[in-house]
């Protein structure tokens, strides 16, 4: 697949532990991060909605206990930080500290 004209950038990933493979992307590229501000389903642009906009869509749990929202302007999915948020954050900062 490297081999392709039509590929503009690209390279191996030489390690096989998923982290590192992350450190590897970040080094070799220089990507600027920015989590939560594209939807992970389109690549669309993440913006912030009040909660009464998108109470109907929620389930009776994440009504209960989120209160920060996120909606996707291409595709309308909804985000919000669920119980693994914290752990993304910590990803990410171990990534780029």
């Amino acid at each position: 697949m490297l081999h392709r004209r039509a590929l503009r950038w690209g390279a191996h990933v030489n390690t096989q532990v998923p982290d590192d493979q992350l450190r590897e992307v970040l080094a070799r590229f220089a990507p600027p991060l920015a989590p939560g501000t594209r939807c992970p389903s389109c690549n669309g642009e993440l913006h912030a909605v009040p909660k009464t906009e998108v109470e109907s869509l929620l389930r009776p749990g994440t009504r209960r206990s989120s209160e920060t929202f996120h909606r996707c302007a291409v595709c309308g999915q909804v985000y919000w930080d669920g119980a693994h948020g914290t752990r993304l954050r910590r990803i990410v900062d171990a990534a780029t500290g």
